[in-house]
């Protein structure tokens, strides 16, 4: 694993350019948002940035953080804690973690946010299993249940949380990274659906709760724009053509939220647009398939976007020229020029295995400093991988509210890139699909999305190079933590021998007694304090309009 680690970075390290050749957005990158102001200023940034490239999330640390997140002594830039550990060693004990929790909005791995680089970064793990979906905040130092002298967990001061009973809080040393963080999600983002408002608020201005907007800007200042921001944003852009623009032009966040909020935005400093920019893709970037199986087809989308005066040219060049393709080769300057830019599709379909490398060249336009701009194509093909099945196992660790699915690692592949997890939620008499993933190196998957009244099952699937083992055996969950009595709320439950009796200080509508099976055995349109229901052996969830937190009893003859 070493080896070849250091290999990639070899390789990559050719191909790539040095941090230093990107300073800055390129001329033309944030044309047309002087004179603006608040939600028109906001729309315009969305705008730009939203046409950023999706990135393969297996591939995260080899083909990404090695660029974004490594220190100059080659160790990974890890936010969440002080541990040094060192790239060529691989990225054990270390998550992919999505500063802006996606549980947020869902989870959904089909929107641009669940890869998007401008807010995944290398974590420790344990400090990441702490901060699970918390907000960000500021810790009361009486309420601390996690601190390992980089970041906290605990009890929200006043003011703070957005509701939730606990905040995780960066070191002072990252705050303003983690607001611009937030402040670039908010804005590229705003369109999206929020499950979770602790810190987002749904619609496109300001998007921000108002108590959050208040913390980060104080972040946002105290913690000002570092080297290692610009470069990071420099490396983000070269690997997926877009950019955090409250890192290049700070003030404007105090434009879109802050004391400035009403002025129109003016900035002397921004380069106009001329003629013949390309603003994507960036020369001399990387468009990199991954691993992929020979005799399969692979497509990537790259965005080609700039002012230019003419139409451009785009060929393929190099040995393995044959491997790629594009469907057209020239682009109409009406189509560079628009606000959407002109997205290319381009394929991988190698014929035989090892290393593929050529280079798409994009010409003409009267390309102002240039002849012409380099965007390198590359990818390593393989013989299909043998799959065995996939032996799921019974979930451990369940509760009313979440379980963790587990299963046998399979001999073959011996190497497994991923799991893909199928969980079957059935609740009102409807089926959801839903597709978890986790690490080729785990054989456990935790879960913690349960929704009241409904049952679940599941199969698991290993992954290599895209491809995908047949399904598992299929595992029912049955959820536990039904000894005694619990009383969530306002509804209470009491077992009288052979049967319930509620105790609730309001009437409770639409009360539903579900067995273990996940089965509806009692629909109550309305119960009231005292109310009895007789009800066979067994173990119960209850629930109704007022308390979804479901209340357990074990019933005993």
């Amino acid at each position: 694993m070493r080896q070849l680690l250091l290999l990639f970075i070899c390789l990559s390290a050719l191909l790539a350019p040095a941090p230093s050749i990107m300073a800055e957005a390129p001329d033309g990158y944030y044309m047309g948002i002087n004179g603006l102001k608040d939600s028109e200023l906001k729309l315009k940034l969305r705008d730009i940035i939203s046409n950023n490239k999706k990135n393969d999330y297996n591939g995260l640390f080899a083909q990404c953080f090695v660029y974004t997140d490594a220190r100059n002594d080659g160790t990974w830039w890890d936010m969440y804690s002080d541990i040094r550990r060192y790239i060529e060693d691989g990225w054990s004990g270390m998550n992919r973690e999505h500063s802006l929790p996606k549980s947020w909005w869902g989870g959904s791995q089909q929107t641009p946010a669940y890869t998007d680089l401008n807010h995944l970064y290398p974590s420790d793990g344990p400090a990441n299993m702490k901060k699970s979906n918390y907000p960000l905040g500021e810790v009361d130092p009486t309420g601390v249940s996690y601190d390992n002298g980089v970041c906290l967990v605990g009890r929200p001061v006043k003011g703070q949380g957005g509701g939730s009973d606990k905040v995780f809080e960066p070191d002072d040393e990252y705050k303003g990274d983690f607001a611009r963080t937030y402040f670039y999600m908010a804005t590229r983002y705003s369109d999206l659906t929020w499950k979770y408002t602790y810190m987002m608020q749904n619609g496109t201005y300001p998007t921000l709760q108002g108590w959050a907007i208040e913390m980060l800007l104080k972040w946002h200042h105290d913690d000002p724009v570092s080297d290692k921001e610009r470069d990071r944003n420099d490396e983000v852009y070269r690997l997926q053509y877009n950019r955090n623009p409250f890192i290049d032009m700070p003030t404007l966040a105090d434009y879109i939220w802050g004391e400035k909020k009403g002025q129109p935005f003016e900035d002397e400093a921004l380069p106009p647009a001329g003629e013949g920019t390309l603003i994507s893709p960036v020369n001399f970037s990387t468009v990199a398939f991954g691993d992929v199986v020979k005799g399969t087809s692979h497509h990537m989308q790259l965005l080609v976007k700039g002012q230019v005066s003419d139409n451009i040219s785009l060929i393929i060049n190099g040995a393995d020229k044959a491997d790629f393709s594009i469907p057209v080769t020239s682009i109409s300057w009406k189509d560079v020029n628009s606000s959407q830019g002109y997205t290319l599709d381009i394929t991988f379909k190698p014929t035989t295995t090892g290393d593929k490398e050529a280079s798409l060249i994009i010409y003409d336009g009267n390309l102002q400093g240039v002849t012409s701009y380099v965007v390198y194509l590359t990818g390593t093909a393989h013989e299909a991988p043998a799959f065995d099945r996939v032996v799921a196992l019974d979930p451990v660790d369940v509760s009313w509210d979440r379980f963790t699915a587990t299963w046998e690692i399979p001999s073959r592949p011996e190497v497994v890139d991923c799991y893909q997890v199928n969980i079957r939620e059935y609740i009102n008499g409807d089926v959801n699909n839903l597709t978890l993933t986790t690490d080729g190196d785990e054989n456990r998957l935790v879960f913690d999305n349960v929704q009241s009244g409904a049952t679940y099952s599941y199969t698991v699937q290993s992954s290599r190079f895209g491809m995908l083992s047949p399904e598992s055996n299929l595992i029912q969950v049955t959820l536990a933590g039904i000894d005694g009595i619990s009383a969530p709320r306002s509804l209470s439950v009491v077992n009288i021998g052979r049967g319930v009796q509620f105790a609730c200080d309001k009437t409770q509508t639409n009360v539903r007694i579900i067995d273990m099976t996940g089965r509806t055995v009692r629909m109550l349109p309305e119960v009231t304090d005292g109310h009895c229901e007789l009800l066979p052996w067994g173990a119960y969830l209850i629930t109704s309009d007022q308390c979804a937190v479901p209340a357990k009893i074990l019933i005993r003859d």
